[in-house]
């Protein structure tokens, strides 16, 4: 069985969780601190972490980046309430792998627990780069995803779409496109409205 741990100092949202683990058939481990977090993740090895943005004592942000330190591979999911770019492009940078918002809904987030916990991708699938040179904080289950929901896209698709069908939040979506458009795994179509910005679409380069 797969092994989560989910770190929330709101008890009534690690009660969700449980619940949620019952129906996902994992195990759950839930702790309010991220300091006994840490100390957890010293003694057992987990699949996945669930991080809540707002704590006291240590904050998500604090704790996502402790913890890579020290697991590079390990799935981390942020909840927070707040959906600001300015917000996600930190944490990522701090090396969280996904994003879930608060409330939660409960589909949307065991989509996204599903994702991570039941994706068999091996990294040497990914033939156009290394395991070494994945960015900090990016996923090999997440790149895989993305690449090949546009492989079997019939036409280029933006980020909402991509979003959507996906599981995976916008800004996760955004990050890693403007990664793989970098390294020349997919192209941009842009379609110009009458009026604003072109809309960006993407697809799988040939």
């Amino acid at each position: 069985m797969k092994k989560v741990m989910a770190v929330d100092d709101d008890h009534d949202v690690l009660y969700t969780l449980h619940a949620i683990s019952e129906v996902g058939k994992f195990h759950l481990t839930t702790l309010d601190n991220g300091y006994n977090a840490l100390k957890r993740l010293e003694r057992e090895p987990f699949d996945l972490v669930i991080v809540d943005y707002y704590m006291p004592e240590m904050n998500g942000m604090e704790l996502v980046g402790r913890i890579r330190a020290v697991e590079p591979k390990l799935p981390i999911l942020v909840l927070t309430v707040d959906e600001s770019l300015e917000i996600a492009h930190k944490f990522m940078e701090a090396g969280a792998t996904d994003f879930a918002t608060k409330p939660i809904r409960v589909a949307d987030l065991v989509s996204r627990i599903n994702l991570h916990l039941n994706s068999s991708v091996n990294i040497h699938e990914l033939d156009f780069i290394d395991d070494q040179d994945i960015p900090k904080g990016m996923s090999a289950v997440t790149l895989q995803l993305i690449i090949r929901h546009l492989e079997q896209a019939k036409e280029p698709e933006n980020i909402d779409s991509i979003s959507k069908d996906t599981g995976l939040a916008y800004q996760t979506v955004h990050r890693y496109l403007s990664y793989l458009d970098q390294e020349g795994v997919v192209e941009v179509d842009l379609v110009y409205g009458k009026v604003g910005r072109p809309i960006k679409r993407y697809f799988k380069s040939s």
